[in-house]
């Protein structure tokens, strides 16, 4: 009896162990093929951020609806009061913020501008009729680890709430500049284009399955075997 009831033991132990492995096996496979669908995404957005750099900038106050990355340029004045700064941005390895700024078109529009990075707080825009050029993005939403906004702390855009800090209408996007025109604020295009390493990801998912697989039928070869005996 006791030989018996041993055996029953070892078989859901081991009943218990191939499912667990099975179903690791379906989530390394579904990370896989996330990292391929991720590989397509990132391709594609590569190719429009290549492609934006070669296109001639549009006004803003002419588009009603502008495409990610889409070269803009806007004519008007820095609204006074109005400047925030994205803290804990790297740059060459040293800690500072990103320096945005609202700016008013002559068409009457407000457009939040990232004009930067500064390894300090910088306030006080460039005053007077200016052309600022850079392209468009609209925000991200925050991660997990982000820390809340709590102005005039920012950590992330939302420009909705940003339209009420600052009491102006945002345009639902914001214009990355190409120069900050101030010495001490340095742009942060052009765009180095990051690497697309998803299908390598994909490939160590995949792998991790296949290991898994292995060993599962050997330990189920193995099983059956002692199970013979």
């Amino acid at each position: 009896m006791k030989e018996v009831g041993l055996k029953q033991k070892k078989s859901q132990v081991n009943r218990t162990f191939s499912l667990f492995t099975l179903m690791l096996i379906l989530v390394l496979l579904g990370l896989g093929t996330w990292q391929l669908q991720r590989k397509v995404e990132k391709e594609a957005l590569l190719e429009t951020l290549a492609q934006s750099q070669k296109n001639t900038a549009l006004n803003v106050d002419d588009i009603k609806t502008p495409t990610l990355f889409q070269p803009l340029y806007a004519t008007g004045q820095f609204v006074p009061d109005t400047t925030i700064f994205l803290q804990s941005k790297i740059h060459q390895g040293k800690n500072g913020v990103y320096v945005f700024d609202v700016f008013q078109t002559q068409g009457g529009r407000y457009l939040l501008i990232q004009r930067g990075w500064a390894i300090k707080e910088i306030l006080n825009p460039p005053q007077g009729n200016l052309r600022i050029e850079g392209i468009t993005r609209v925000p991200s939403s925050p991660n997990y680890f982000q820390p809340a906004n709590s102005p005039p702390a920012y950590f992330w855009i939302d420009l909705k709430a940003l339209s009420q800090d600052l009491n102006v209408p945002l345009l639902p996007y914001y214009l990355v500049a190409n120069t900050s025109h101030d010495p001490r604020i340095l742009p942060t295009l052009p765009f180095p284009l990051p690497p697309n390493n998803h299908l390598e990801y994909a490939l160590t998912w995949y792998n991790l399955a296949f290991a898994l697989g292995i060993m599962l039928l050997w330990n189920r070869k193995y099983y059956l075997k002692k199970e013979k005996l």
